[in-house]
């Protein structure tokens, strides 16, 4: 787990969010901001910047986010020189908000990407399994050779090729 900080300001996010009901919109907000700071590091220059008037970076997050909780989280990172933090935040912050609503994470990987139509019916199949909304994230893999492997929180599902042939291997070795 992050560092204390950031957890105790993800928990402090979410206990906003309880009270507005505004947890995907928060979540959302702190994932555009994140991004833009990740992708480009202006952004986060931007804020640091001791000369940049306060106004401007206020107006900045005026635009960037809808929610004012976001914006109040980011005036103190900023204030405090701890901008480095929001990522960190924004990950336990989406944790918590897939168990508020009860949403399971899934990592998927298979030998190529999937058409978005498998992604779909893989969707709802996990979902099916699971009896809960999965959000799915598959990842191509060319070391899996064929079939598929998901992880849903502390359980791996492995029917991949790679595994088949190493079972197949090790019968074969101890016959």
């Amino acid at each position: 787990m992050g560092s204390d900080a950031s957890y105790h300001f993800a928990v402090a996010l979410l206990r906003s969010a309880r009270k507005t009901g505004g947890l995907v919109r928060i979540q959302q907000d702190l994932g555009s901001i994140v991004g833009l700071m990740a992708g480009e590091r202006r952004v986060g220059f931007f804020f640091l910047h001791p000369l940049i008037p306060i106004a401007r970076k206020e107006e900045f997050l005026r635009m960037a986010c809808e929610t004012e909780v976001v914006r109040r989280l980011m005036k103190i990172l900023v204030g405090t020189k701890n901008l480095n933090l929001a990522g960190e935040i924004h990950s336990q912050f989406s944790a918590m908000a897939r168990r508020e609503l009860g949403v399971v994470k899934a990592t998927v990987r298979t030998a190529a990407e999937l058409s978005e139509e498998s992604k779909a019916r893989l969707q709802r199949a996990l979902d099916e399994l699971t009896g809960k909304q999965v959000d799915l994230e598959a990842e191509a893999d060319p070391e899996v050779l064929g079939g598929v492997w998901v992880r849903i929180g502390d359980k791996v599902i492995d029917n991949t090729l790679r595994t088949e042939l190493k079972m197949v291997k090790e019968r074969l070795v101890s016959s």
